[in-house]
């Protein structure tokens, strides 16, 4: 007993060690909240954007997001083209994106083994390319709501050296529910405080789907899109930076994007991370972390560590939770009951071992919930001025929920590690706006 006893609790410590440096980055990142946002010089000329929808099944939202890409946008309109790539689609998600007035690339391809967002964004790289008039692809997704200036501040960060991006990440339905507050003002956080501490730091951000934005140079020279896993925009992040290019995170070009607004929804969304998540740290994450023995570039390591979260959720969700209760049924029997774990504990020490425990989950959990309660109000409050907040009222819910959310997060991502989360389609919310655009077209 003492032996497995030993041997379960000496790999504890190792967990907690593993775990522990993971959430070192996210205590640095709050100690720089007060960091201001970077940005980057007017552009003297203008780029030519070729724009990138992958859409499968989306007719509830597409034609808005074409409509508002079409016609709100504060760029000249000889400057960008946008291209819908319907994959797969049993709906009227090609009609009414060509209706709404994109120009429309139909993908069939009924192998199973393409039924990935990055097929059709290969497709519609290739057709950018084809025609080679553009200096710029941005991908968005079918429910995203770019600011009018997005082109235009992307534009500025292109002109002044940037060949990779990603902008703000904002929520066009954040006050619509308890769902949409929590996961909104997570992307918020990841915004304002990573990313804002990355680029001031001169490191490197994580790019994700929404306004991925890339020098048509550097697509022509890897010969397109070559990134087919489940998370390819953080696959496509590792292979760049590993052919040597930065990923700057560009905090003037703001993206509006439309949140799950139900548990079922989240979770679909959560699951299918963790799956293609989990799948890329263990193919490439080794190897991308080498890359920093190599170069001497901390954003390596930083980026690791964001992606290693993913195994260390299933650790927390694993084998913590079977841990203790393992620790503390030895030593309540052994406290209470016949003896039971031999003279090497007596019950005195196990009555110790279960109050010192008691205290330092007590502990552990009220830091974790004051430190991500906190970083999300620095988030939002440091945002008020980007995202046209005249009031944290409506935020709240979002704020104090977050420490909770992130635990939706670790058991959702820990599932779709386990299983073989696939695409699933979501429940959209067509009707909802945008209130820093309504406030701009009222003014």
């Amino acid at each position: 007993m003492e032996i497995l006893y030993r041997v379960l609790e000496g790999i504890n410590y190792f967990f907690i060690g593993v775990a522990s440096i993971g959430f070192v980055f996210q205590v640095i990142y709050i100690l720089f909240f007060w960091l201001k946002p970077k940005h980057f010089p007017k552009a003297k000329s203008i780029r030519k954007f070729g724009i990138i929808i992958a859409a499968r099944n989306e007719e509830d939202v597409i034609g808005r997001t074409v409509s508002h890409i079409m016609n709100e946008l504060h760029y000249p309109k000889e400057a960008y083209d946008l291209f819908v790539i319907a994959h797969n689609c049993t709906d009227q998600t090609a009609e009414v994106a060509k209706k709404a007035g994109a120009e429309v690339i139909v993908l069939e391809d009924k192998d199973p083994r393409h039924a990935k967002v990055a097929y059709p964004m290969a497709r519609g790289i290739e057709e950018l390319l084809r025609r080679g008039d553009y200096d710029i692809m941005v991908r968005f997704d079918a429910d995203n709501l770019p600011h009018p200036d997005y082109l235009s501040r992307m534009n500025d960060a292109f002109e002044a050296g940037v060949k990779i991006a990603r902008g703000f990440e904002a929520s066009s339905n954040l006050k619509q529910n308890a769902w949409t507050k929590v996961s909104g003002t997570y992307y918020i956080r990841d915004s304002r405080i990573a990313c804002n501490f990355r680029e001031r730091a001169h490191l490197d951000s994580m790019l994700t789907s929404a306004g991925l934005a890339c020098s048509m140079e550097v697509l022509s020279k890897i010969g397109g899109w070559d990134c087919f896993e489940t998370s390819e925009d953080v696959e496509f992040t590792f292979k760049r930076m590993m052919d040597g290019y930065r990923i700057h995170y560009v905090a003037d070009a703001i993206l509006y994007e439309d949140q799950p607004s139900s548990f079922k929804d989240n979770y679909a969304r959560l699951t299918r991370m963790g799956h293609g998540l989990n799948s890329i740290f263990w193919k490439k994450g080794w190897g991308f972390l080498g890359h920093f023995f190599k170069t001497g570039r901390f954003s390596f390591i930083d980026l690791f560590m964001q992606v290693f979260f993913i195994p260390v959720a299933l650790v927390c969700c694993v084998w913590f939770p079977s841990y203790y209760i393992y620790y503390i049924i030895i030593h309540l029997v052994n406290a209470f009951g016949p003896e039971f774990m031999g003279s090497f504990i007596s019950s005195l020490e196990s009555i110790a071992a279960l109050e010192e425990l008691g205290f330092l989950i007590a502990f552990i959990l009220g830091a974790y919930y004051v430190g991500y309660a906190l970083q999300t109000w620095l988030a939002v409050l440091f945002s008020k001025k980007t995202l046209g907040i005249k009031s944290l009222k409506g935020y709240y819910a979002g704020i104090f929920l977050s420490p909770a959310f992130m635990i939706v997060w670790a058991v959702c991502i820990s599932i779709g590690i386990l299983t073989r989360a696939g695409w699933k389609k979501v429940k959209r919310n067509p009707g909802t706006v945008v209130p820093l655009l309504e406030e701009e077209k009222e003014s």
